[in-house]
C-alpha cells in the first residue's frame, strides 16, 4: 500500500503540472480573439461587410418573397372573411325566412283549428237542437198518451166503482134480501 500511496501523489502532481504548462502556453498566445483589442478594427470591418451583404441578400431576395407571401395570406384571409360575412348574411336571411314561414304556418294552423272547432260546434249545436226537438215531440206524444189514458181511466172509474159497490153489497147483504 505504501507503494500505491507514493504513486497516487505523483500521478496527481503530473495532472497539475500539465495544466500549468497549458496555461502558460495559452498565455503566451494571447487573449481570446474576439476580446483582443488589437483585432477590433478588422473585426468591425468584417462585421460591417457581412452585415451589409446579409442585409442586401435579405432585402433583395428574402424580404420580397416574405412580403408576397404575407400579402397573399392577407388577401386569402380577407377573401375568407368576406365569404364568411356573405354566408353569415345568407344564413341570417334564411333563419328570418324560416321564422317567418314558421309563424305563418302556426297562424294558418291556428286558423284551421279555430275553423274546425267552429264547424264542429255548429254541427253539435244543430244536432243537439234536432235531438231536443225529437225528444220534445216524443215527450208531448207521451204526455198526450198519458193524458188520454188518464181520461179513459177516469171515465171508467164510475162504472168500475158501481160494479165494485154492487159486488161489495152483494157480499154483505144476505141472499134473500136481494130480491
Amino acid at each position: 500500500m505504501a507503494h500505491g500511496d507514493e504513486q497516487a501523489p505523483a500521478a496527481h502532481g503530473d495532472v497539475a503540472h500539465a495544466a500549468t504548462e497549458a496555461g502558460a502556453h495559452g498565455s503566451e498566445g494571447g487573449a481570446f480573439p474576439p476580446f483582443d483589442a488589437s483585432l477590433f478594427a478588422s473585426q468591425l470591418f468584417w462585421f460591417a461587410l457581412t452585415f451589409g451583404a446579409l442585409y442586401w441578400v435579405l432585402s433583395r431576395y428574402v424580404l420580397p418573397k416574405v412580403s408576397a407571401v404575407l400579402a397573399e395570406r392577407a388577401a386569402t384571409v380577407q377573401g375568407d372573411l368576406d365569404a364568411a360575412a356573405i354566408q353569415s348574411a345568407a344564413a341570417e336571411d334564411a333563419r328570418a325566412a324560416i321564422e317567418k314561414a314558421t309563424a305563418k304556418a302556426r297562424a294558418d294552423a291556428r286558423t284551421m283549428i279555430d275553423k274546425a272547432r267552429a264547424d264542429m260546434t255548429a254541427k253539435l249545436s244543430a244536432e243537439q237542437e234536432e235531438a231536443e226537438a225529437r225528444l220534445s215531440t216524443r215527450i208531448r206524444a207521451a204526455e198526450a198518451k198519458v193524458s188520454a189514458e188518464r181520461a179513459k181511466a177516469l171515465d171508467e172509474v164510475p162504472a168500475l166503482a158501481e160494479t165494485l159497490a154492487r159486488d161489495i153489497a152483494d157480499r154483505l147483504a144476505p141472499k134473500g134480501a136481494r130480491a
